[in-house]
């Protein structure tokens, strides 16, 4: 369920009363207070509608008051201290197609495919999923045929108003005019918004940081020298391992310490990074991370756990809670599953306790994670705050509970040296050797084609000869993308060991 279908279904009275129950409930004084209080939180990355500053479709009425809502929250985050970037989270027609764009683009009733059983309703989205902020774009030839104008002027006229209503706003210290615009959206088009975005916050808000999404295309190809010399700017790239393969913690704990290695690199080429978004979770499991009752094909990518669904978070009367514990998954169902079964919710798996228990993977995920961001770059905001089920991974508040995150003073020591051991290369990666070797060989095919190499010579090699020469390939494949989010597993043919 995206903001626009919520809207459309409701309409405007009926998504208005329940869209203010949410806010009254969402985000509190007391919440904005305890994560001051907190000792390590210092700004507030605040995700805004453009429809809340220029309304039109279905958000006409039924977004009413949503601004007023808004000046509450900056005025509470002055009053504890707070700075607030305020992060333009949606677009006209979508920038990514994602429903956190406002609008899950690219989607298609299925049902009459479908004829047992009879009444299922069913739908598509990611197979054909959109993104027509920018333009009409065409999913087979894969680029934009038109260009829309009219939807890059509403957003600047959004930034504009945005602007306008708050630049003398205390505890405002500046913008994001869009969030994740797709790695598809045209780099010269998206540039130039940003220029022309920039201008525009230049001349009422002087003062203000303007940060820039790196459209999943953080490369200094890409950003090295944009905007150079410009006062303010910033780039924000958000580094999650949610989307990663299913790996051991010292892979986790090695990818979390090597995007140090490319926060340094974007910070010579380009200038101050920030991690806009990042957090704790190292699965796929969070309920309708994917969308409502939907998900990518082929996640989750582990078994995921399931806790008591929540009765919810707005009091007695909100919709849909408690969940009827004698009904399975209800429709419709999209193309991959997730959603409450029984009265259980999926949340982020366990880690064996047998092993390295939750509280220590975690903790000391976090401690490196934190490490990489302070250590080169500018800064950084956990996503989110707070969850609906109880799910720490994505919820500051519950990691800060559970002692995941230390509060407090950054420049502790334990973060400080999170990273000692990866950055010394204490770690390689190596062929498992009780495997069988065309295990091997498939794993070193996939490291020797991605770099476009020959493999043909590795089906000559047998026994502890083709084991030497894949820890030759599988280390150097790891250690040059293990920034990238690259794990030492090649199809279980590898794994981290200690120096």
């Amino acid at each position: 369920m995206d903001h626009f279908s919520f809207c459309e279904v409701l309409g405007p009275e009926e998504g208005n009363k329940q869209l203010r129950r949410h806010w009254e409930s969402w985000v509190t004084e007391d919440i904005v207070k305890q994560l001051a209080q907190s000792g390590a939180v210092n700004s507030l990355r605040v995700p805004v509608g453009d429809f809340m500053f220029e309304p039109y479709g279905p958000y006409v009425g039924c977004t009413d008051g949503a601004i007023d809502y808004l000046d509450t929250l900056l005025d509470w985050a002055h009053t504890y201290g707070l700075s607030v970037l305020l992060d333009v989270h949606t677009q006209k027609d979508s920038q990514n197609g994602f429903d956190n764009s406002g609008q899950s683009l690219g989607f298609q009733w299925t049902s009459g495919l479908s004829t047992y059983p009879r009444n299922l309703v069913t739908f598509q989205h990611w197979p054909i999923r959109a993104a027509n902020w920018i333009g009409e774009f065409d999913a087979v030839a894969i680029n934009y045929t038109t260009i829309n104008y009219d939807n890059i002027n509403h957003s600047l006229n959004v930034i504009e108003k945005l602007v306008g209503r708050y630049s003398g706003h205390p505890a405002v210290k500046g913008v994001e005019p869009v969030n994740e615009p797709w790695e598809l959206t045209p780099l010269t088009l998206l540039k130039k918004f940003y220029w022309d975005a920039y201008l525009i916050v230049k001349k009422e808000a002087p003062h203000w940081k303007f940060v820039m999404h790196d459209s999943f295309r953080f490369t200094p190809e890409t950003w090295g020298g944009f905007m150079r010399g410009c006062p303010d700017r910033a780039l924000d790239t958000h580094i999650y391992q949610a989307w990663q393969d299913p790996a051991p913690r010292l892979s986790f704990y090695n990818n979390a310490c090597a995007a140090k290695k490319q926060i340094a690199l974007m910070e010579r080429a380009f200038g101050p990074v920030v991690v806009g978004e990042w957090s704790l979770a190292t699965d796929n499991c969070a309920m309708w991370i994917n969308g409502f009752n939907d998900n990518l094909p082929g996640f989750p990518r582990s078994p995921c756990k399931y806790i008591p669904c929540s009765t919810g978070y707005m009091g007695e009367g909100q919709p849909g809670v408690p969940v009827d514990i004698g009904k399975p998954l209800q429709g419709p169902y999209g193309t991959g599953m997730s959603g409450p079964s029984f009265g259980l919710c999926p949340v982020d798996r366990d880690w064996l306790t047998e092993r390295d228990g939750t509280d220590e993977v975690m903790s000391l995920l976090a401690l490196k994670k934190i490490s990489a961001f302070t250590g080169i770059g500018h800064g950084f905001y956990f996503w989110n705050f707070r969850t609906d089920l109880y799910n720490p991974q994505w919820s500051y508040i519950l990691a800060l509970e559970r002692g995941w995150i230390p509060k407090g003073d950054l420049n502790d020591e334990r973060i400080i040296n999170a990273c000692h051991r990866e950055d010394e290369g204490d770690f390689v990666c190596e062929a498992n050797r009780d495997v069988p070797e065309d295990t091997i060989r498939g794993g070193m095919e996939y490291a020797l084609e991605e770099e476009e190499k020959d493999s043909k010579y590795i089906y000559n090699l047998r026994g502890e000869e083709l084991y030497d020469e894949a820890d030759e390939i599988f280390s150097s494949f790891w250690e040059s993308r293990r920034a990238q989010g690259a794990t030492c597993d090649f199809g279980g043919a590898a794994s981290l060991s200690e120096v």
